[in-house]
């Protein structure tokens, strides 16, 4: 004799459907972070027109002083017979950046562009105005100053160490594992 349990077999399978389906359910109706563009650095990114200004932000030790403007302006038309003028204002300070066609001018490394007085200080933000082709459109630039290592020899009046010196590393700050961080390892 054959025993049968068709309505069993379709519960366990309504089951697991269900459960599959709760599973990848989330994900179908809730906001993707992974989908979200946003600049991965300090800075900003902003498009105008077929140019691209990629990690912008300004470096400077105070409010009222001077300030770096750092990042990269890309002019994405690679047909384009003839290079580009980008204007870019700042604290009523304008510079112009001439872009070839499908070209990129690094600020930090091709030419200094520093800003004499900036209307904020580090920590806040400074608006950016971009000129391109009569069009003009304006953002909000980060500013930072020396804390981070990797601007300090951006400052236009220098680094000095009592920018910095109330900051301390410990175990909380250094991380775990292999980038774990012991008072008695060499630096």
């Amino acid at each position: 004799m054959k025993f049968s349990f068709p309505s069993a077999r379709r519960s366990a399978t309504a089951a697991v459907l269900a459960v599959g389906l709760a599973a990848t359910g989330c994900s179908a109706i809730n906001y993707q972070a992974t989908t979200h563009v946003y600049s991965a650095s300090d800075g900003v990114m902003f498009d105008v027109e077929d140019v691209m200004l990629r990690h912008i932000l300004l470096v400077g030790g105070e409010e009222g002083g001077p300030g770096r403007l750092i990042g990269l302006v890309n002019y994405t038309d690679t047909t384009a017979d003839d290079p580009i003028d980008v204007d870019l204002t700042v604290a009523g300070e304008t510079f112009t950046v001439t872009v070839e066609p499908g070209q990129a001018v690094n600020l930090q490394n091709d030419e200094e562009f520093i800003v004499p007085a900036m209307e904020a200080g580090p920590g806040g933000l400074q608006e950016v105005t971009v000129s391109v082709d009569g069009t003009e459109e304006t953002f909000q630039a980060t500013i930072v100053d020396g804390a981070i290592a990797e601007y300090r020899d951006l400052l236009p009046d220098g680094y000095d160490e009592s920018m910095s010196e109330h900051l301390e590393h410990g175990p909380d700050t250094w991380g775990s594992g292999a980038a774990h961080y012991e008072e008695d390892d060499a630096h």
